[in-house]
């Protein structure tokens, strides 16, 4: 998700609370200490991720990069989307969850994450 104020809270109560809740480690690299360069440390995490979950709402070219980077890694994606987003190139034909509001994503969020994880498909979270 774009580095943005208007995304604070949907990192924190939308994505964050629920992945936790489920036992998995939520993380983004701009509340993460380290040294050394930023991009560099991007790639590693999603590089070394079980799954990624990327907010495309804004269309963030970053966003669409990191997304591609975790595809050619072979690294699953969950892509979700503020409702109304329109989603660009190759990434429109896979799924992403639509939210609402912050709350929306929270609770589809609360659902869906224990299922990713009971499935095996989650161990841990960037």
């Amino acid at each position: 998700m774009p580095y943005d104020e208007d995304m604070q809270d949907v990192y924190e109560f939308g994505i964050c609370e629920p992945v936790n809740a489920s036992g998995c480690l939520c993380e983004r690299c701009d509340r993460s200490a380290f040294t050394g360069e930023v991009l560099d440390r991007i790639r590693k995490r999603i590089a070394s991720a079980t799954v990624v979950i990327a907010d495309m709402t804004g269309a963030n070219p970053n966003v669409y990069l990191e997304v591609g980077y975790a595809w050619g890694k072979g690294v699953p994606v969950l892509l979700v989307a503020k409702k109304g987003e329109q989603l660009q190139f190759d990434v429109r034909i896979h799924r992403c969850i639509y939210y609402k509001n912050i709350s929306d994503l929270r609770k589809q969020l609360l659902h869906l994450m224990p299922e990713l994880v009971s499935e095996g498909v989650v161990d841990d979270m960037v």
